[in-house]
């Protein structure tokens, strides 16, 4: 017997998987039309952030290119001069807004004159007759985002029981937008106000708040801030006189030569030049940027390496044990002169006082008259030299070495060289060698070593360092007269260095060597 199939439930489940389908889709298409709408919005946004600091960073080369134009015995001088198509209001100069790139970005910029006194307090305005020219470069970059005013990269507030909200720069701030949550890269899209001046006032400094609109909107702006000064880098002999600044762009001078050997060596992949240097750059498969500044040779293929230091054998040194601190003011008269190869040998335990080396003198002539001699001193100290008037004074016809085993924090002005005479110094007479230390049983240091050269700017700071396991950080800004060779070096002040080419026949320390080099641009 036959059975007749019932054709109308066939339809029904046609119909129901049809519908099934449609659903599905539009869901599918649903999810797929927002998502695509946050990455447009999240990827625009991401590129707009990237791309506005890029902005800001062109602003300040901008302001670097016009700060250079007012480098003294400049040849040719610069056309246009300095500041030409600025705005410009006594020692305060505001660019015009740059537009460039295909996406429309764009960067304005605020050049102040200051300066540092010598307790490191920051003061706008020209410096005094003998004060160090500085400036500060603000800049802000703004990059457009295309579309609607909306929202991406998933920046939202939700209720997980962590905080959304802190004061700006504080830990708890860094954490919120470690976690991208809240407060974090939302805050900075204009989407119709420019937020920053809004809050902050258009110096940061909660001065002058104001609603602007932003422009274009919506927008992401960054901005930066550079404090620097046109330092640099040369050379002069001391045997000729007095440091002179005129003679490295005067090539009439009959020194001009001496003013070409303020050379480099570098170890690190990138060095950046930020000021000019008079003499030769080199590094070790390195690369230059902004070589423009050098105005020798530049040299990427120069082995670089430096050994650990140990303290040299002292047979032959005379010891004397009448010194072995230095607290408070100590004056030290060696009770003889004795020579560069068997110096008057002293063992110090700490230093924290401020120490005057005296020469030998002896009577002669008729009638008797006191005639110094050149004196030669040799101080291992085992401890740190470290504190408020830690430091030494040598005197003329004294000739130094200090040997270190830890680490030096200092005032530059506490360092004073006064051999032959304060005015013209010959660096070779302060000397300062630190002990690397012991490595463990895998090759690492034991301890680290630092050297912290700090504000207190003398004139002329005349010495040399041989460290090469030393962290040196320069936070003044003295007339560096000698040589520097470190692990890595980093200096927030404006150093001009020259080396004295009466170094050279001073032995090992014949060049100005540096592992690393960071310029603090804030």
């Amino acid at each position: 017997m036959q059975t007749k199939r019932n054709t109308r439930e066939t339809g029904n489940v046609l119909l129901c998987v049809l519908a099934t389908i449609l659903i599905v889709s539009i869901i599918g298409a649903t999810v797929l039309r927002n998502s695509t709408t946050r990455l447009n919005a999240s990827s625009t946004q991401v590129r707009g952030w990237k791309e506005a600091l890029s902005a800001a960073e062109t602003g300040g080369d901008i302001a670097f290119a016009e700060i250079r134009k007012t480098l003294p015995g400049a040849s040719p001088s610069p056309s246009p001069s300095p500041w030409t198509g600025w705005t410009n209001s006594g020692t305060t100069h505001v660019s015009p807004q740059t537009t460039f790139g295909s996406s429309n970005l764009r960067a304005q910029t605020v050049v102040e004159t200051c300066w540092f006194d010598a307790s490191g307090v920051f003061h706008l305005g020209d410096p005094p007759p003998n004060g160090n020219r500085w400036y500060r470069v603000r800049s802000k970059g703004t990059s457009p985002l295309l579309g609607l005013k909306r929202t991406g990269m998933d920046d939202a507030l939700m209720k997980d029981g962590l905080t959304h909200f802190a004061s700006i720069g504080s830990t708890a701030m860094q954490d919120i937008t470690a976690r991208g949550k809240g407060d974090s890269l939302l805050r900075k899209i204009d989407f119709q106000y420019d937020h920053f001046i809004a809050t902050y006032g258009p110096n940061g400094d909660r001065v002058g708040n104001a609603v602007v609109n932003a422009s274009p909107a919506p927008s992401i702006s960054r901005r930066i801030e550079q404090i620097g000064s046109a330092a640099w880098i040369d050379s002069y002999d001391s045997r000729n006189g007095p440091y002179d600044p005129t003679v490295k762009t005067n090539p009439a001078s009959p020194y001009y030569k001496d003013s070409r050997h303020g050379s480099v060596e570098i170890a690190s992949a990138t060095a950046t030049i930020k000021g000019t240097i008079y003499g030769d750059v080199a590094t070790n498969g390195g690369n230059i940027v902004n070589s423009q500044y050098i105005t020798g040779t530049v040299d990427n293929n120069v082995p670089f390496t430096l050994e650990d230091y140990q303290m040299p054998s002292v047979t032959g040194w005379n010891y004397q044990s009448s010194l072995t601190a230095v607290t408070g003011n100590q004056t030290l008269t060696p009770p003889a002169a004795g020579t560069s190869v068997a110096p008057i040998y002293y063992l110090v335990s700490s230093w924290s006082g401020a120490l005057t080396v005296n020469p030998v003198t002896i009577m002669t002539g008729s009638p008797p008259v006191s005639v110094p001699q050149d004196t030669y001193v040799a101080i291992h100290v085992t401890s740190d030299i470290s504190g408020g008037n830690a430091g030494i004074t040598v005197n003329p016809y004294v000739h130094v070495k200090i040997y270190f085993d830890r680490n030096i924090s200092v005032k530059n002005n506490n360092l004073i060289n006064q051999n032959p005479n304060l005015t013209n110094p010959i660096a070779g007479n302060l000397q300062f060698y630190g002990i690397s230390p012991p490595r463990d049983a895998n090759g690492n240091p034991m301890w680290s070593q630092t050297i912290d050269l700090n504000s207190g700017t003398p004139a002329i700071l005349a010495a040399t360092f041989y460290a090469p396991s030393a962290d040196v950080h320069e936070n003044g800004n003295p007339d560096f007269i000698g040589t520097m060779v470190a692990k890595s070096f980093y200096s927030n002040g404006n150093i001009s260095w020259h080396y004295d080419r009466a170094l050279n026949d001073e032995g090992a320390l014949l060049d100005f060597r540096i592992a690393s080099y960071v310029e603090d641009t804030r």
